[in-house]
């Protein structure tokens, strides 16, 4: 049987040797995109000979959409002064057409999307905290749930433990992951007012055993495991609950 989990990566080369195969870069965008990648990263190498080696935390907030972590993460960032930040990054979003029926480039376009992200954040950590709206977690859990999914053969999730929940070691750690957690009925009643959804997220809403496969995937998440927060409060109770979690990194 074929891995199922062949298009989830857990190296940078991996992503890149995809990528820069030349029936890839004959596609309109993937040049552009390792050229943004590349950016980054040079940014990045400059930002290191400043000299300057102060570093603030560093803060995931995942969950289903609908969860209410995009709003929760704008309120919670502004409360502790940090800078809000998203995967994909804003740098390469406006090339996500790339993702459209080609699975290999939906998984390297996500993939390559986190170590851009991790790029400008760890410039941004100079100056302040950062809350990042989905990172590497996601990425995987989602990935895991719908190989699920699509395979005739495979039955369940891998289980704790299993190698392929392990974080990239070339890829940027943050200082604390948290899930915001919700009933099915409040991120339902949350998503209403959206008018346009993604083939995955009608999967959310229409199949719970993936829905209950992406949750159980990020329970299984180890180095950084990721936390759970009840997110069925109001927002502000909720950012509460956060700063809780995150007091021990912050600089008070």
């Amino acid at each position: 049987m074929a891995n199922p989990f062949s298009t989830m990566h857990h190296s940078l080369d991996s992503i890149l040797s995809i990528l820069r195969k030349p029936e890839n870069l004959a596609i309109h965008g993937v040049k552009e995109l390792l050229q943004i990648y590349e950016h980054a990263k040079e940014n990045k190498n400059k930002s290191e000979t400043s000299g300057d080696s102060r570093r603030h935390p560093f803060i995931v907030l995942e969950g289903l959409d609908g969860s209410g972590k995009s709003t929760v993460g704008s309120k919670f960032a502004k409360k502790i002064n940090g800078r809000k930040w998203q995967t994909p990054p804003e740098s390469i979003r406006h090339l996500r057409s790339l993702t459209d029926e080609n699975r290999v480039l939906f998984s390297t376009y996500y993939s390559l999307g986190n170590y851009i992200a991790a790029l400008e954040v760890q410039v941004a950590l100079k100056d302040a905290p950062v809350v990042m709206d989905r990172y590497w977690h996601s990425t995987t859990a989602f990935g895991i749930a719908q190989a699920v999914q699509d395979s005739a053969d495979l039955q369940e999730i891998p289980p704790r433990g299993d190698q392929v929940y392990c974080w990239p070691e070339d890829l940027f750690k943050p200082d604390v992951c948290i899930f915001l957690d919700v009933d099915e009925s409040v991120r339902l009643q949350r998503l209403s007012r959206r008018k346009e959804f993604t083939a995955q997220e009608d999967l959310l809403k229409s199949s719970s055993e993936f829905r209950n496969n992406v949750i159980s995937a990020y329970k299984n998440m180890s180095d950084p495991e990721v936390a759970f927060v009840n997110g069925n409060n109001s927002f502000e109770t909720e950012c509460e609950e956060l700063y809780a979690v995150v007091k021990p990194f912050l600089k008070v």
